[in-house]
């Protein structure tokens, strides 16, 4: 991704967003105010991608804590916000590292504009071409066990196994031809948030697979 995110001039994006990967989703849902953490959430949510969403929680999160100096103060602000303030510090601090990797490799260079949607997607995809998932074929035919709700979120990925939408996604429900499904480590692969809607920014991405990044390996002489 970062690889790639240097070529489509996207890097300071997916530094964050590869950051955000790394860690458990900072978003609370507690049961007993689900409905007040969902429309806080709202603020953040990015209908084309849940990628952006991600990018969303960090830039608003960010914009404070540069006016909130205090431990303190940020506490308060996250929790207000349904925020997990520990899970913000671990994805601030995975981001300096990625960030200080670049570096020392001598290969960052943060582009100074936004970056677009398409060179955003490209680059994530670039690391995740065999995550992709395709949505799954209707049941024909009627059935009384046939449930459209389920179908609509039903999706295949590589070797048949079966990935479904996470239910806190803004894609979910939306019967998207196309997402990335990221495996769920205690279950059977899901394709939870963040999750990826971008039909034509895959297909533009699968049409420029000789762009994406290869790497010869090799081994060096001591």
């Amino acid at each position: 991704m970062l690889l790639q995110s240097q070529r489509e001039h996207a890097t300071r994006e997916l530094l964050i967003i590869a950051a955000g990967l790394s860690i458990q989703d900072p978003r609370e849902r507690p049961l007993e105010q689900k409905e007040a953490a969902n429309s806080a959430h709202k603020r953040f949510v990015d209908p084309r991608s849940d990628f952006l969403t991600l990018l969303n929680i960090w830039n608003a999160v960010h914009d404070q804590w540069e006016v909130l100096r205090t431990q303190n103060q940020r506490r308060k602000f996250c929790k207000a916000h349904f925020l997990s303030y520990l899970r913000m510090r671990e994805w601030q601090d995975l981001h300096a590292q990625l960030h200080e990797a670049l570096e020392d490799l001598g290969s960052l260079r943060l582009n100074e504009s936004n970056a677009d949607y398409d060179a955003i997607h490209r680059s994530i995809l670039s690391g995740l071409l065999g995550h992709i998932a395709t949505r799954a074929d209707r049941q024909s035919g009627k059935s009384e066990n046939r449930n459209p709700a389920k179908e609509r979120n039903l999706y295949e990925t590589a070797g048949n196994r079966k990935a479904t939408i996470f239910p806190g996604s803004a894609l979910f429900d939306r019967a998207e031809r196309r997402a990335p499904a990221l495996r769920d480590r205690k279950s059977a692969p899901s394709a939870q948030s963040p999750n990826l809607h971008a039909p034509a920014g895959m297909d533009r991405c699968r049409g420029n697979r000789r762009n994406l990044p290869t790497i010869s390996p090799h081994r060096g002489r001591d």
